[in-house]
């Protein structure tokens, strides 16, 4: 279900990878109704997609292309309907040749935003507002 849809009670099961500062990515997804799995690392990510089915894996990335994209292609071998999120951490110089890099080869069916974006999806995908109250 794509971030714009999600709501609350979904049961959606998201697959966090990376740091996630104060758990603030982790609280919005649960706030919008999804299951949060954290993870370290990619490696560890890959050993979860083999055992268990995610809606969606958001990775945060640290600046390496190479390991991204076959981490993203592993996890779409094990599960090609996955939604999957590259979040670019920081606006540092690192990231911006980072960003460059993604931008110029981008990886099919593979999301790139930062970690403001999503947080304004995730927020707008929060639980409705009361009977008789607007969002």
């Amino acid at each position: 279900m794509p971030l714009n849809q999600l709501g609350k009670g979904t049961g959606d099961k998201v697959m966090l990878v990376g740091c996630d500062h104060n758990k603030l990515l982790e609280k919005r997804f649960m706030a919008a109704g999804c299951d949060v799995i954290r993870v370290a690392d990619n490696e560890t990510a890959i050993d979860h997609a083999r055992h268990e089915v995610f809606g969606k894996t958001v990775l945060v990335s640290r600046g390496s292309l190479i390991n991204i994209t076959e981490t993203v292609f592993n996890l779409r071998d094990l599960n090609p309907s996955m939604e999957i999120i590259v979040l670019v951490d920081r606006l540092g110089k690192p990231t911006n040749r980072f960003l460059k890099q993604l931008l110029e080869h981008p990886i099919e069916h593979t999301e790139i935003l930062t970690r403001r974006q999503l947080q304004r999806r995730l927020h707008a995908a929060g639980p409705p507002a009361p009977p008789g109250q607007f969002a």
